[in-house]
């Protein structure tokens, strides 16, 4: 259903992204030409990929439970979902080139470099969810439905160490996500989300 090929990083979110606030900060030439040169780089090197799940669901108290068996324990998940009669999960990466050309920088000590490919990184991710949502959220309007705000493992009193769960339900493996011993995920651009959807 979702389907994103390609992303376009906006020049602009990433300048917000490297602390450079437009309206204050005027970029000298070199400056501006070396973001644009890394821009131009990892929008090349990425490789946008999605996995979406979604299941009906019941709110109990501070329990999200869905359909099939899984279930999330968080109040501020509830709280999200009270009105909703079905979730989706969303697994989005970029890919792992972006993140190895940024460690080569930073072995040279290049560490500007280092932080445009990262800043960039961040951006593109950030937007390929964003698409992913829209697409959702345009389908679910078409269906007289509408869609919640999207909300991540680690935020609120939603664990962490539940992305491990939630992953598993979306199938992130199958675009390449996984998680480390301290649940970072790997790719490290990527980014994973919970939406739910109310009639």
């Amino acid at each position: 259903m979702i389907k994103i090929s390609t992303v376009e990083i906006p020049y602009n979110k990433l300048l917000v992204r490297l602390g450079y606030l437009q309206t204050k900060t005027k970029l000298d030439g070199k400056t501006a030409s070396l973001i644009k040169e890394n821009l131009s780089l990892v929008q090349k090197l990425i490789r946008p990929k999605v996995v979406a799940a979604f299941e009906n669901i019941t709110v109990i108290n501070n329990e999200v439970l869905f359909e099939k068996g899984y279930k999330i324990k968080s109040s501020n998940v509830a709280a999200l979902l009270k009105n909703s009669f079905k979730a989706y999960g969303i697994g989005v990466t970029i890919g792992n080139i972006v993140e190895s050309r940024r460690d080569e920088h930073l072995k040279k000590k290049e560490t500007f470099n280092a932080l445009i490919l990262d800043a960039a990184g961040s951006v593109a991710a950030e937007e390929i969810i964003t698409l992913a949502y829209e697409q959702i959220k345009t389908y679910e309007e078409n269906n007289n439905n509408f869609i919640t705000k999207r909300y991540s493992p680690g935020y609120g009193d939603w664990k962490l160490e539940d992305n491990r769960g939630f992953l598993d339900w979306i199938g992130a493996e199958y675009i390449g996500i996984k998680l480390n011993k301290f649940c970072q995920m790997k790719p490290e651009k990527s980014i994973s989300a919970l939406i739910g959807v109310a009639k």
